[in-house]
């Protein structure tokens, strides 16, 4: 988690206007205030976040049912601010693709302020790699989300804070200002890559 300091998020947090063609600021909210209205969460939910989830990825979701009142207790608990461990993130991950990034995500939107998003992007800007080798590994990602805790606990992350928030109409969580400046990075980094 080297890659990920706040004098890097505050020097890349200058280099890039936020909105640049960031489509996602609107489906983000309408998506997180689906989640956020859900109270008793049934298995009906778990084929709609995953379909939500996946909506905006280029993989086709497999949801694997089995277990489904262990998953839907894991995912209350993370909703109603219990974090969970390495063995339930394990749990959601076989439930949604077997997939991380998918874990992440449906995390998030139940829970923004405990819960990061996490996607190639974010691993590339975090790790330096090219490929996604490790993006899967459950304990790096629980590693970033105590790096991104530790960053927003930090003398000057506020200032940070309020110069990606004011562009919202809706309160933004660190960990959602963390995740705009990465993946702004990346991509931006990217498309210099492809000149």
């Amino acid at each position: 988690m080297d890659g990920l300091t706040l004098n890097r998020l505050e020097k890349d947090a200058a280099e890039f206007d936020v909105f640049d063609s960031y489509v996602y600021e609107r489906t983000y909210f309408e998506i997180l205030s689906f989640f956020q209205d859900v109270r008793i969460l049934q298995e009906s939910h778990l084929i709609l976040f995953a379909q939500i989830i996946y909506g905006s990825m280029p993989t086709m979701v497999n949801i694997n049912l089995k277990n489904t009142d262990r998953l839907l207790t894991i995912l209350s608990k993370a909703r109603d601010g219990v974090e969970v461990n390495l063995e339930e993130i394990r749990a959601i991950k076989e439930y949604i693709n077997n997939s991380l990034v998918g874990t992440s995500k449906l995390l998030h939107f139940l829970n923004p302020t405990m819960y990061a998003i996490w996607d190639s992007r974010i691993h590339r800007y975090i790790t330096g790699k090219t490929t996604s080798y490790g993006i899967g590994d459950v304990q790096t990602y629980i590693s970033y989300l105590e790096r991104i805790r530790n960053i927003s606990s930090q003398d000057g992350y506020n200032k940070l804070h309020q110069k990606i928030a004011k562009h919202f109409d809706y309160e933004i969580q660190p960990s959602r200002v963390m995740e705009i400046i990465m993946f702004q990075t990346d991509k931006q980094m990217k498309n210099l890559r492809k000149l």
